[in-house]
């Protein structure tokens, strides 16, 4: 049984006569709600937590804060390096394409399996979000080459990146959130391959499960479809003709104050004789009998019309190669979870301004948004449409503030490749040896590359994830305070008094499965897995069980986050450009979370006895 620090309640005038209990049990309840709600970032949750449990009392300061610079988050900070390192390398990329070059003989059916395989493998060292990210735009371009709907691949490429998570340690950063609860709880944490025998297993089931009855239940996409008519965006174009005497003409494109006040944008201008200046520039001067083709709403354009003594036109086509030229590409763009663009608007962003690029509109959990879409807040996840330039989009592809979907050509690999994997290879040596704790490997690891200069010290800054980080130092101290004051004890008293007269211990591990997969779906899987580990520690000892089998319970429920693309980043990042709805989501991974639950239940306790 867990046993209560002495001194580990702190009181103090702030906390008053309340129960520490009661103000944990409180916090964890208006945690949750916040999360389920999405009302509040998570982030910024995760703070609070911290800023409750210090203000009151319940942990001392210096406990509070310590979290924030426990091993675990130097370490999940550490491989996000890593993983810009090997993005930045085209290490990825490289493997993907010779992965993926499909033969003819080949079946969609074992094309998916292979993703899933590949993808899994990558998770087991990157994070998910870095593999994902890096897997969009190389499946995007194979499904357009392969006519073969990018939603028949996307979804297990997204579910192989979350079992190749449970190949290792460091394969999320869940895993490793969890390994320093455990360490922090008094008991043995799992070494680097300690589960990647039995992650393998699943990982392998997953890719059997696309092969077979899941591909059957996967959505069947847009293929022939042009991204305009996708969009919709025929339903927002016009096109207006400067006569002669008009205000516009001889007036360069960014003097004309007119379009950004009524929301309007200018996708291009069809001169006189017919030629055609797409996405044009700032410095593009508007010229007598120019016809504008402008996307925006319906009023705002017939005001503006009014106001400068348009005439509209009724000859409009539109389609990508009306909106396209030989330099003027029509691409989508997906929000990565560290893009700068989470929680700001294209307006606010300064997006045209900066990026020289037009946003068309907007998918947002599977629904397009048509109307004011400068002011909608991004998401993860979210996809856009975009008219500009090639070096413009190739420049917003480098920045990584958005994954562009265009085709798809994979970088030579040299030096930082080879120097990347060298280092990689010696930090994954040194956690397997435990000469050294896995978290100084990480960071060594991670200075070395700076110092060999295959990633500067700004990219590294940009690729860490400071949301997860806040993420994990609040949940690691919600967790200290869960245990510090016997709720751990209370939980796993009241589950072992639910399990009632039951015998068989296997059952006690479907319990702990079911209770993680089940948080997990409403919750970040970080924070659900953080919670019940020390509910499932007690647990353990309340029935004289093996902790390493409860353990494992919960960090393979924790992973299943299959029924909901809010569960975890990697289904928020696929949900736009595989053009997915929730009910997708439930239908193709209710099936796989039941497969694997049954499966792990059973061979859990045969690589971790639990006698």
């Amino acid at each position: 049984m867990s046993a209560v620090p002495a001194g580990a309640i702190l009181h103090s005038p702030s906390m008053g006569s309340l129960d520490p209990q009661v103000i944990v049990l409180a916090t964890l309840a208006a945690s949750l709600v916040l999360f389920v709600t999405d009302a509040v970032r998570y982030d910024a949750v995760a703070i609070g937590v911290v800023l409750v449990l210090a203000g009151t009392g319940v942990l001392n300061y210096e406990e509070a804060f310590a979290s924030f610079a426990a091993p675990a988050v130097v370490l999940v900070a550490s491989m996000y390096a890593f993983a810009a390192a090997v993005s930045r390398a085209g290490i990825t990329e490289g493997i993907c394409n010779r992965m993926f070059r499909k033969k003819e003989s080949e079946s969609e059916g074992k094309l998916t399996f292979k993703v899933v395989l590949v993808t899994g493998l990558m998770s087991s060292v990157l994070s998910n979000a870095a593999v994902v990210a890096t897997m969009i735009p190389v499946l995007g371009s194979l499904s357009r080459r392969l006519q073969i709907p990018a939603s028949r691949l996307l979804m297990p490429m997204a579910f192989g990146s979350l079992l190749g998570g449970m190949l290792t340690v460091i394969g999320t950063s869940k895993n490793i959130a969890v390994n320093g609860a455990i360490e922090r709880l008094g008991a043995e944490p799992f070494g680097l391959f300690d589960f990647s025998l039995f992650g393998f297993i699943l990982l392998i089931i997953g890719g059997l499960y696309f092969l077979g009855p899941g591909r059957l239940l996967l959505p069947r996409g847009r293929v022939d479809t042009t991204l305009s008519e996708h969009y919709r965006v025929p339903e927002f174009l016009t096109e207006v003709l400067v006569e002669p005497g008009s205000t516009l003409i001889n007036r360069p494109v960014f003097e004309i104050d007119v379009f950004e006040r009524f929301d309007i944008k200018l996708l291009g201008l069809i001169r006189a004789g017919g030629e055609k200046v797409m996405a044009p520039g700032p410095y593009n001067r508007i010229r007598t009998d120019d016809v504008l083709m402008l996307q925006g709403e319906p009023n705002s354009i017939v005001r503006m019309r009014v106001e400068l003594g348009l005439r509209q036109r009724h000859s409009v086509e539109v389609g990508d190669i009306k909106l396209t030229s030989d330099d003027v590409q029509l691409v989508e763009g997906v929000v990565p979870a560290t893009s700068t663009l989470v929680g700001a608007t294209i307006r606010s962003a300064d997006f045209r301004d900066k990026t020289g690029v037009n946003c068309l509109a907007i998918s947002q959990h599977g629904d397009l948004q048509l109307r004011q879409i400068t002011e909608i807040p991004l998401q993860v996840g979210d996809t856009l449409l975009l008219q500009g330039h090639a070096h413009d989009l190739h420049r917003l592809t480098e920045s990584r503030e958005l994954i562009v979907l265009g085709e798809h050509h994979a970088p030579d690999l040299g030096r930082n490749a080879l120097i990347t994997g060298l280092v990689l290879a010696v930090v994954l040596l040194l956690g397997a040896s435990k000469l050294v704790h896995i978290s100084v490997a990480a960071l060594g690891g991670a200075v070395s590359l700076v110092l060999l200069r295959t990633i500067r010290p700004d990219d590294v800054r940009r690729s860490i994830d400071w949301s997860v980080l806040i993420l994990i130092g609040g949940m690691l101290a919600l967790g200290r305070a869960f245990q510090n004051h016997g709720l751990d004890t209370l939980v796993a008293k009241w589950m072992s008094g639910i399990s009632g007269d039951i015998q068989n211990p296997i059952l006690i591990i479907g319990m702990l499965f079911t209770v993680s997969l089940a948080l997990t779906q409403v919750i970040n899987h970080l924070a659900a897995a953080v919670i019940m580990t020390p509910v499932a520690f007690s647990l353990a000892t309340e029935l004289g069980i093996s902790d390493r089998a409860c353990f494992m319970a919960v960090l393979t429920g924790a992973e299943f986050a299959f029924m909901s693309p809010v569960a975890h980043q990697a289904n928020a990042m696929i949900m736009g450009p595989g053009d997915y709805k929730y009910r997708d989501f439930l239908k193709c991974g209710t099936p796989l979370s039941v497969l694997l639950v049954i499966v792990g239940t059973i061979l859990i306790p045969l690589i971790w006895p639990l006698r």
